[in-house]
C-alpha cells in the first residue's frame, strides 16, 4: 500500500510524507537525548551573534558566516530551545524530500513520475538521531538541492542561458557559506558542464565567478572594517583543511549506513540489467553518481565529520534506490523491500540510540560535565580548553570560542597583536569566570597587570572581583 501510495504522480502524497515524517519523528521527540556538542556550540554561537558581536573579530570561531547568521536569528526567535532547533530541522528535510522529488519529475528522471524518491529520502534521514537537529551540515545540503536544480537544467537545455550557470556559482559559493569544505562540489560541477554540455571557457569563468561572488562580497565588508587578516585566519585557513576529526570511528559509520548502502549495491546491478534511458536521463543518472564520488570526497577534506555529516550521500542514495524499488518487476517483493528499507533503517537507529550497538560509539558527540564545576550556573564564562560543558547552564564571556583558533594567541603573549586582541576582548565582553587549567591566564596577567586586580585564582578558576 505506501509504494502504491507514493508511486502516483500526485502532490498531495507529500501531506502523506508529512504525516510519515511526523511519526516516525514523534519518539525523538518525546524522548530526545541530551544536547549534543554541536547543538551546544550553535546555541552559544547563536547568543553571541545575538548580542551584536562580530564574527571572527569578537567571536573565535571557525562557523562560516551565513551559518553563524542563521544561528543568530534562532537565538532571538527561540533562544537556547532544543526542541525548536528539532523541530524546524525536521521542517527542512520534509521540505528537502518534497523538493527534490519535484525536482526528479520535472527534469523526467525516471520514465514514469512518482513521489517515491521523496519517501525514500525522508526515511534516509532517519538513519541517524543526529541528523534531527539544527545544524550547518543541513542547511548546507538544502542550498546544494537548489544547485542541482540549476545544473539539471542547463544539461537539459544547452542554451546558452548565463544566468542559469551563474545562480548555479552562487549557490555553490553559498554552501560554503555554510560548510566550508562543500567547495569540492565546484569541481565536480565544472568536471560535468566540459563533460555532458561541452562548456567553453567563458561558461566556467561565469561559474567560477559567481561561486566567488558571495566571497567577494565578504572579503570587501572585512576590508572595511579593517579585519581582513581575522576573517581569512578565523574562516578560511582554519577551515581549508584535508584531514578531518572522525566523531564517530568508520567502523560506526558503516554499521549506520549497512542498509542504505546494501540497496543501493542492489539498484546498481538492477539498473545495469533492467533500466532503459533516454540520453538526458543517462546523463542525470551519471551526474548522480559523481555526486556519490565527491560526497566521498567532502567526508575527507570536512573539519569534523559526524552521521550528520553523510547527509550530502542522502540525495544520490535515494535516487538509485527509488529506481531499484520502482523496477522490481514482482509488486509484492518490491513492497516487501519496501518495508525492509524502513523497519531496517528505523531498527538500527533506535538500537544504535540506546547504546545497544558496540560498534558505534557516539560518546564524542556529547560535552563531558565536570562534576566539580556544577555550581556555576547563570555566569558569563571564559573557556580556555576544548570542553565546552560549561556552557551548558552558562553564556560566553569574553571573544574565544573555538579553542584551536584561541591557543596560539594565549600561547603566545610576546606577540603585541595577540597582547591587543586580549586586552580588547577583556574591555569589551570581561567574564565573570574564566576555565584555565592549563594557568595560561598567568602570562596573560603578567602582560596586562590590570586584569591581576580584577580576577583573583580559584583552583582551575579565575573569578572576578567586584574591584
Amino acid at each position: 500500500m505506501l509504494l502504491r501510495y507514493f508511486r502516483i504522480n500526485d502532490p498531495y502524497r507529500l501531506l502523506g510524507l508529512f504525516v510519515i515524517i511526523l511519526l516516525v519523528s514523534l519518539p525523538f521527540l518525546i524522548m530526545p537525548t541530551g544536547v549534543m556538542v554541536s547543538e551546544l556550540k550553535h546555541m552559544v554561537l547563536g547568543e553571541a551573534i545575538a548580542e551584536g558581536k562580530l564574527m571572527y573579530i569578537e567571536v573565535f570561531d571557525d562557523t562560516p558566516p551565513l551559518a553563524s547568521a542563521l544561528f543568530g536569528l534562532m537565538n532571538m526567535l527561540f533562544g537556547r530551545s532544543l526542541l525548536a532547533g528539532r523541530i524546524i530541522a525536521i521542517l527542512i528535510i520534509f521540505f528537502q524530500a518534497s523538493y527534490f522529488a519535484v525536482l526528479l519529475i520535472k527534469n523526467k528522471a525516471y520514465a514514469e513520475n512518482t513521489y517515491l524518491p521523496a519517501l525514500i529520502f525522508g526515511l534516509l534521514c532517519f538513519f541517524s538521531f543526529d541528523l534531527l537537529s539544527f545544524s550547518t551540515d543541513l542547511l548546507a545540503s538544502t542550498v546544494l538541492l537548489f544547485a542541482l536544480n540549476q545544473l539539471f537544467h542547463e544539461i537539459e537545455f544547452k542554451i546558452q542561458r548565463d544566468e542559469i550557470v551563474l545562480k548555479l556559482g552562487v549557490y555553490l559559493g553559498l554552501t560554503t557559506f555554510l560548510v566550508f569544505s562543500y567547495w569540492v562540489f565546484l569541481l565536480l560541477t565544472i568536471f560535468i558542464l566540459i563533460v555532458m554540455t561541452r562548456a567553453r571557457f567563458r561558461k566556467i569563468a561565469l561559474l567560477v565567478f559567481g561561486f566567488f561572488l558571495p566571497h567577494a562580497v565578504l572579503l570587501t565588508l572585512y576590508f572595511y572594517w579593517g579585519k581582513t587578516d581575522l576573517l581569512w585566519q578565523n574562516f578560511y585557513v582554519s577551515n581549508f583543511t584535508f584531514s578531518g576529526e572522525m566523531l564517530v570511528d568508520t567502523k560506526g559509520l558503516f554499521v549506520l549506513v549497512a542498509i542504505p548502502l546494501a540497496y543501493f549495491v542492489f539498484s546498481i546491478f538492477m539498473v545495469n540489467r533492467e533500466a532503459r534511458f533516454t540520453k538526458y536521463q543517462s546523463q542525470l543518472m551519471q551526474v548522480m553518481f559523481l555526486w556519490l564520488l565527491f560526497s566521498f570526497i567532502q567526508v575527507l577534506v570536512a573539519r569534523q565529520v559526524s552521521p550528520a555529516s553523510l547527509v550530502l550521500f542522502i540525495p544520490p542514495l535515494a535516487y538509485f534506490i527509488s529506481h531499484y524499488l520502482l523496477l522490481i518487476r514482482r509488486k509484492w517483493r518490491a513492497v516487501l523491500m519496501l518495508w525492509l528499507f524502513l523497519g531496517g533503517i528505523l531498527s538500527i537507529n533506535f538500537i544504535s540510540r540506546s547504546g545497544d550497538i558496540k560498534a558505534i560509539d557516539f560518546s564524542n558527540l556529547f560535552p563531558v560535565a565536570d562534576s566539580s564545576l556544577a555550581t556555576i550556573e547563570g555566569k558569563e564564562i571564559m573557556i580556555l580548553d576544548h570542553n565546552l560543558a560549561l556552557y551548558q547552564k552558562n553564556s560566553m564571556g569574553g571573544c574565544f570560542l573555538n579553542w584551536e583558533l584561541s591557543a596560539p594567541i594565549f600561547s603566545d603573549m610576546s606577540t603585541y597583536e595577540h597582547v591587543e586582541i586580549i586586552s580588547s576582548c577583556f574591555n569589551e565582553y570581561p567574564p565573570e569566570i574564566i576555565l584555565d587549567k592549563n594557568n595560561l591566564m598567568k602570562e596573560v596577567i603578567h602582560r596586562i597587570p590590570s586584569l591581576g586586580l580584577k580576577y583573583k585564582r580559584e583552583g582551575e578558576i579565575y573569578r572576578r572581583t567586584n574591584n
